[in-house]
This record gives structure tokens, C-alpha cells and sequence, in this order.
């Protein structure tokens, strides 16, 4: 997974390490795309610990000319279509305002489900930037589902349990 990351110019690399605990805890929310042996894309998202309603798209890759038209597309569309089947009412990636696919993408999975689309700022670059290297804002893009059989567990998990201040070395580890 990293070798796939390291080949693709938008994505942050973590280390080897992150991705190896990434597959042991959150492989129910993810996906890797094998083709003879060799990784030719994956997606890791999550569910959010405090609102387990979101499901969070994190990054997705997919090996160059591998072979499988629309691959990347087609892992995104699976994985929100499997949560929403498992009772997610959001659907959250962070993206960069320039990118314009990911965007679209976005936009047509909300009209897809009858969804709406939020939009506010996660983090500013500067804080996400290190040393010589610029960041962009990242802004959280939001699919929000308006399901009626679903609760809303943004309320009750915010009054049980209160999100912890970030620093900008919690963010960056």
C-alpha cells in the first residue's frame, strides 16, 4: 500500500507500520484490489469512534495502468454502498479543493442515495504543512443521508463524550 502511495503525487504517506495496523483494525472498512499477486489499488476508511453514523473515506490508490478500468471509482462506490448498508446516515472524505474528481465524485454518490453535500474546513494547510513543504486546506466534504430510520448520534455522542483538543503534533503524528 505505501509503494502505491508513494507513486501517486496528492496522497500523504504514513509509514509501512501505519498501513500494517491499518489492515489488521479497519479491514471490515476497507478494501485492496489484488490482480496476480500484487496490489493494484486500495481504499481504507473508517467508522467514526464518536459517531459511528459516519463512515470516513481516507485514501484511496490505484496502481498506474493496471489493467481494471475504473478501479478507484469502483472501490469508493462499494465501500459507501456497503456502509450505507450497514446503517451509515454520512459519508466523510477530506479533499483538497483542487481536486476536482474526488469532488464530483462526492456530488454524484449524494444524488445517487438522496443525499446532501456539506462542506467546511478540517484543517488549514499550516497546520497540516512541515518543514519546506506547503500543505492545502483540507476541507471535510460530507454526504449526509437523510434516512428516517436512522438516529442522528452526532447529539448524544457529543454530550457523552466531548471531542479532545487537537495540537498540531497530535494532528501530524
Amino acid at each position: 500500500m505505501l509503494g502505491l502511495v508513494n507513486t501517486t503525487q496528492r496522497l500523504d504517506a504514513n509509514s509501512q507500520y501505519a498501513y500494517a495496523l491499518w489492515c489488521t483494525h479497519f479491514a471490515e472498512q476497507s478494501i485492496v484490489a489484488i490482480a496476480n499477486g500484487e496490489v493494484i489499488g486500495f481504499l481504507t476508511g473508517f467508522r467514526s469512534p464518536r459517531n459511528p453514523g459516519t463512515y470516513f473515506l481516507w485514501q484511496t490508490a490505484t496502481r498506474p495502468r493496471h489493467g481494471v478500468a475504473g478501479l478507484g471509482v469502483d472501490m469508493i462506490a462499494h465501500a459507501v454502498e456497503r456502509e450505507i448498508a450497514r446503517g451509515a446516515d454520512r459519508i466523510e472524505a477530506s479533499v483538497d479543493q483542487d481536486n476536482k474528481a474526488i469532488r464530483v465524485l462526492m456530488k454524484t454518490l449524494a444524488k445517487r442515495f438522496g443525499g446532501r453535500i456539506e462542506e467546511e474546513l478540517l484543517y488549514p494547510g499550516s497546520l497540516l504543512a512541515g518543514e519546506g513543504h506547503d500543505h492545502h486546506d483540507e476541507i471535510l466534504m460530507r454526504i449526509c443521508l437523510d434516512r428516517p430510520d436512522a438516529p442522528d448520534m452526532s447529539d448524544m455522542s457529543a454530550r457523552a463524550m466531548p471531542a479532545p483538543a487537537r495540537t498540531s503534533s497530535e494532528v501530524s503524528a
